[in-house]
This record gives structure tokens, C-alpha cells and sequence, in this order.
């Protein structure tokens, strides 16, 4: 018999930034031989710099896939945000292992998340280890560099400056501009303060869209499978609307992929300046036989 899984991953819509590149010197194996099993990693400068990544534990089996622990200690506090995962494969390449929303931490304080990786089928036999990444942290470290350049180009000018008499008005800071109220902002813009959630979380979504899906018979006859890349926006009132598919595979599991999600329930709106903001997302729905 023939059996569907369907893996949902959800993705940001931006740059991707590397900061930490180099392949971790042992390889782990899946299935592993025991668990819990270590696992080697590897963390961009964003990661690096906010939080203190101490362990991968690879801790069992979930959903058809495997389940990873991330702990660590939060070196300053970041709201909830998506985090980047790739297998690191010999020779230095990348291959994208999901992306997986973390709640708010706080600083000084030691986290634990488990993440369910992606189905078997889909994970490679042996790889080098992880590369944990997020664009948000990586913006957050370029912006507080960018900060600490210019304080210390403003003290060596008041240093080794041209001393002056002159008075000089202080120069006023200008005006935000207000977010126009139609703004659709993406899932990785820095204006966010709180992303849109499913009710129940990640995995209660990923549960409405396997009870959902059916799989195109003309695709099961004919053995098609892949991942269809579905965007759609969370609206003010939770609502999701412009729904359509960004990597298309065949048009019957596009079809039903962009079905799925349009039958999503409401989700709680994102927010910006703590008020209800549309909001651009992306998810895989993979299909598989």
C-alpha cells in the first residue's frame, strides 16, 4: 500500500545571510545507533552573538522523521522568530533542513527546543552535522555593529576635531513614518513584534494540513511527488488570503497544496507597533508516496 506523508515546513521570504560556513570534523548518521545521540553543529554570527547554543541532541523518532533537543543560554533576550536549519554536507555544501518558529527567550536564561526534522525520506543518510541560522539575529548583529562604528566615529570627531565657539541646535531626530495601514510586511521584517500563530502552534497546523490534504489520483498513478511552496498573507483579522503557490511542482498537487491552506481556520494576527498587521508567509507542503 502505498503510504502519503506530508511534511510542512514554514520558511521565511528574504536574504539569507551566511556568517559560519566551515563543516563540523565528525558525521552523524541517521538512523543513529542509540539514543540520545549528539549531534555536531555549527551557528551563524546572529546565533552566535544572541544565543549560546552548548547542544544538538538527536532524542528519538517523531511523525516519520527525527526529533532534535537545542539547548543553550540566551546571551540577550530576541522575541519569537524563525530559525534556519541546514544539513552541512561533505565539501562544504548546504542543504536545507526546515525552518522551525522559537518562542521569545529571555536574556540570561537557559532554553530547550525540541524540533521534529524532516521525514526520513528526506533527510540524508550522513551528514556532517548542523548549521543553525537566523536572518533576524544576523540583521540585529549588522544593526549593532553598524551602531557601535558610529558612536565611535561621533567620539573621534569630538576628540581630534576642530574645537568651535559656535553654538550648534541640536539636531532634531525625525518623525517615524507611520506604517501605511494596507502594508503587507514580511514574516522577516524587523517592524514585527509578534508573527502571526496558528491556534495551538506549528504543530497543530501541520495536523489541519494532513488531515486535509487528499492526493491527486492522476499524481499517484503517475508517481509525482515534491514540495509545492505555498505563499499566502495572515490578515488583521487572522484570516489568510493571497494564497498561491511560489514553487510549483504539477498543477493538480499545486492545485490542492493552495486548497489546503485556503482552508486554514483563523490564525492570531501578527502585529506591529502592538497593533493586528498583514502579514507574508510561506509554507512547504511536501507530497510524498
Amino acid at each position: 500500500m502505498k503510504k502519503l506523508s506530508v511534511l510542512l515546513c514554514i520558511v521565511t521570504l528574504g536574504v539569507f545571510i551566511m556568517a559560519h560556513t566551515a563543516t563540523a570534523q565528525t558525521s552523524f548518521s541517521i538512523p543513529p545507533k542509540s539514543y540520545p545521540t549528539e549531534v555536531p553543529f555549527k551557528c551563524d554570527a546572529g546565533v552566535d552573538r544572541y544565543w549560546h547554543v552548548t547542544s544538538v541532541t538527536c532524542t528519538g523518532r517523531a511523525n516519520g522523521g527525527y526529533k532534535f533537543l537545542i539547548k543553550g543560554t540566551a546571551q540577550k533576550a530576541s522575541r519569537s522568530l524563525s530559525i534556519d536549519l541546514f544539513y552541512l554536507m561533505p565539501g562544504n555544501r548546504l542543504m536545507n533542513a526546515g525552518a522551525y518558529f522559537f518562542p521569545s527567550i529571555e536574556e540570561g536564561k537557559p532554553f530547550s527546543f525540541e524540533i521534529v526534522s524532516a521525514f526520513s525520506g528526506y533527510a540524508p543518510s550522513k551528514f556532517n552535522g548542523f548549521l543553525i541560522s537566523s536572518e533576524v539575529l544576523q540583521k540585529s548583529l549588522l544593526r549593532e555593529q553598524e551602531e557601535k562604528e558610529s558612536t565611535s566615529n561621533d567620539t573621534s570627531t569630538r576628540r581630534f576635531g576642530m574645537p568651535t565657539t559656535n553654538k550648534t541646535e541640536p539636531e532634531q531626530e525625525p518623525e517615524k513614518p507611520k506604517a501605511s495601514p494596507n502594508k503587507v510586511y514580511l514574516s522577516t521584517d524587523d517592524a514585527i513584534e509578534q508573527l502571526p500563530e496558528f491556534p495551538g502552534g506549528m504543530q497543530a497546523f501541520m495536523s489541519h494540513i494532513s488531515k486535509s490534504i487528499r492526493y491527486p489520483w492522476i499524481c499517484k498513478e503517475q508517481k509525482i511527488q515534491g514540495n509545492v511552496l505555498v505563499g499566502f498573507v495572515v490578515e488583521k483579522d487572522g484570516s489568510v488570503s493571497n494564497v498561491t503557490a511560489l514553487k510549483k511542482v504539477h498543477a493538480n498537487l499545486n492545485t490542492e497544496a493552495i486548497r489546503v491552506v485556503k482552508s486554514s481556520p483563523k490564525w492570531k494576527p501578527g502585529l506591529v507597533e502592538g497593533q493586528p498587521a498583514r502579514v507574508q508567509m510561506a509554507v512547504y507542503v511536501n507530497f510524498k508516496l
